[in-house]
């Protein structure tokens, strides 16, 4: 009893369940299943124990991209067996169910997506898209052999150097880009805002600029001499430390 006692008392620990291999009852029982506690079997037998709850694997995965690039990324599995299928699990792949079945799956459900994608196209959805494509490939293929997959966590990509500095200056082109259009876009409304001023009012922008202009002066501390009148729209501004006279805008500048 001693000797065989890790073989006859079998403890089935919380959230575990066991499938029985019965050498003289035609192998494993398929109708049931042992649930927690301590099982007393025939010391010729083998129980196996399954931990039904949510597990996580953690590894890394080198996949290629559509121009045969190679990528490395980290991936989370979080999964538990199906308590249902627990026997048929036992009987068709193992306790070693994750290493033979499991991952393999997910990273070849990983490798399909990938190599569909561009490299800098992978940093563009993003890795919680790209997880959720592969999880939906990975649930059908692990679903048939009796595990459920909750979720396919992508938490790094690493691309080689040379691909993070394309990308980074592709990036910054394009925001080049955009922020010359929204220049554009605002020169065209600052446009638009001045001929509908002068439309309604009848007054030349430039001569309401040079009012708005004269104001300023006029609250300055500074020291200055204003010339109006001559039948000019802007006036002039005569700095006492200067010899030459200046204009409010360099247009109306007048010796």
């Amino acid at each position: 009893m001693l000797l065989l006692w890790n073989h006859i008392f079998i403890p089935v620990g919380s959230g575990e369940s066991g499938v029985l291999w019965s050498r003289l009852g035609g192998g494993t029982i398929l109708d049931r299943r042992f649930g927690e506690g301590y099982w007393v079997i025939w010391p010729w037998d083998r129980m196996a124990v399954y931990d039904l709850r949510y597990q996580e694997m953690h590894g890394k995965a080198d996949v290629l991209t559509s121009d045969g690039l190679h990528v490395a990324m980290d991936v989370t599995i979080r999964y538990r067996p199906r308590a249902d299928d627990l026997t048929k699990l036992h009987q068709s792949v193992g306790p070693r169910y994750r290493e033979i079945a499991l991952w393999p799956d997910t990273i070849a459900a990983l490798q399909q997506a990938v190599n569909r994608l561009k490299p800098e196209e992978l940093a563009v959805p993003g890795e919680t898209d790209l997880a959720q494509r592969v999880e939906a490939a990975a649930r059908r293929s692990v679903e048939r052999l009796g595990v459920d997959l909750d979720r396919v966590l992508i938490t790094r990509v690493m691309l080689p150097e040379r691909v993070q500095a394309q990308i980074q200056e592709k990036l910054a082109d394009e925001q080049k880009v955009l922020s010359a259009t929204l220049r554009r876009q605002t020169w065209s409304i600052e446009a638009e805002g001045a001929r509908e001023f002068e439309a309604r009012t009848g007054t030349a922008l430039v001569r309401w600029r040079s009012v708005d202009a004269l104001e300023k002066l006029a609250l300055s501390p500074n020291a200055k001499v204003v010339v109006l009148g001559g039948g000019k729209d802007m006036p002039f501004v005569l700095d006492p430390g200067s010899v030459e006279p200046r204009s409010a805008e360099t247009k109306g500048v007048q010796k």
